[in-house]
């Protein structure tokens, strides 16, 4: 029976399993409870390797983007969605622990157009991998070697300050450009980003900050964490995600758009960089483990930066079933804000979905464009 509880419990075999175990009447055969479990054990486990292989077989691959570049610094572009254009510019700053894809992921798909075909001109900063001196690049270098020449770029184009917008761990290096140059930035989106990260548990929090030492282990080589194990630190805010996933994965049309947005969705999950080692220390020791940013204690250059560092129109975007950013967290950056020149929007979806859903552009592009285009009026040169 040992085993049999095991293999019921939450972790492994999720909730619905477990309530179907627990329902049981109490006197029936042992052999019979454990030939059921095994079964459905089997059959769920053949739905995940199932789902693997299809996905291995798919026959979709991102396509080459040649799409023009408006800077360059080592490892770090702008890619420009309209070069040319009049329109308001929008830096678009995404996390760095995944690639920028995911803000460009598929035609139909893709925030970056959706902001170019609006009239605005869209910059998507692709970070790289960490470069060869990884074991030297904090967030503070990120903000102040990489973005903010960037932004110095941009004023020098159009003489009009940026908005910028951060989406994950991209808003908070946005949060802190914005405290470090308030006056060259026009607005600020933040999208699914984390400010309280012990909400709405700080034991939650400080178990991803207990990943300190491995994380210093894995990256004594070579001066930055390897993708792998970031991965693993995700994979571990829910186990089962994996499994429930390819196994639903298997039973979709190959052929229909569906399942072309699982496998590219899934190709930038894996395809991840690599992470500078004072990044994750940072992640690890001052955000999750300090929570310096909840409470007002984050400097980055020796700048505070605080969720009133920067004075101007400000959205925040926290998606309702996030299970990296939890919506209290993402929330926590309006509070002590003031409210005339704050927005808040509650997307009804997860930290992916709000950008590539099937209702993203319901839920969270067509009120960011309307909060943008309104953002833009109101800046001046």
């Amino acid at each position: 029976m040992l085993a049999v509880a095991a293999l019921g419990a939450p972790g492994l075999l999720g909730p619905d399993l477990s309530a179907r175990v627990e329902n049981l009447p109490s006197g029936a055969p042992r052999l019979a409870l454990a030939a059921a479990v095994f079964a459905e054990t089997a059959r769920r486990w053949g739905g995940f390797w199932s789902g693997v292989a299809k996905y291995c077989a798919h026959p979709y691959r991102r396509p080459s983007q040649a799409r023009p570049l408006f800077w360059r610094a080592g490892n770090v572009t702008a890619i420009d969605f309209a070069p040319g254009s009049a329109g308001p510019t929008v830096i678009a700053a995404p996390s760095l622990v995944n690639t920028s894809d995911v803000l460009d992921l598929l035609p139909g798909r893709s925030l970056m157009q959706a902001l170019a075909d609006a009239g605005f001109r869209p910059l998507l900063i692709d970070w790289g991998q960490p470069p060869d001196d990884a074991c030297d690049w904090s967030v503070a270098r990120y903000v102040e070697d990489r973005l903010s020449p960037l932004l110095t770029a941009v004023r020098q184009e159009s003489g009009a300050p940026p908005i910028l917008m951060g989406y994950c761990m991209g808003g908070l290096l946005a949060a802190a450009l914005a405290a470090q140059r308030p006056d060259d930035i026009g607005a600020l989106a933040l999208l699914a980003t984390p400010w309280d990260f012990h909400a709405p548990s700080r034991e939650a929090g400080q178990v991803v900050a207990g990943m300190a030492t491995p994380f210093r282990r894995a990256a004594a080589a070579s001066g930055a964490v390897p993708a792998d194990l970031l991965q693993a630190l995700f994979f571990a805010l829910d186990p089962t995600l994996a499994a429930r996933k390819y196994r639903r994965f298997a039973e979709m049309d190959q052929t229909s758009e569906e399942a072309t947005l699982f496998v590219a969705m899934e190709d930038w999950v894996n395809g991840g960089p690599d992470l500078a080692l004072p990044v994750a220390e940072t992640v690890l020791g001052d955000w999750y483990g300090r929570n310096v940013t909840a409470r007002g204690a984050w400097r980055v250059g020796g700048r505070l930066v605080d969720n009133r560092s920067y004075p101007g129109p400000t959205l925040v975007a926290a998606p309702s079933r996030d299970r990296i950013v939890p919506q209290e967290s993402a929330r926590a950056y309006a509070q002590g804000r003031d409210c005339g020149n704050l927005a808040m929007l509650d997307v009804d979806g997860g930290h992916v979905g709000m950008i590539v859903g099937h209702d993203a552009e319901a839920q969270l592009w067509r009120p960011l464009l309307e909060w943008l285009h309104n953002a833009s009026a109101c800046r001046t040169p």
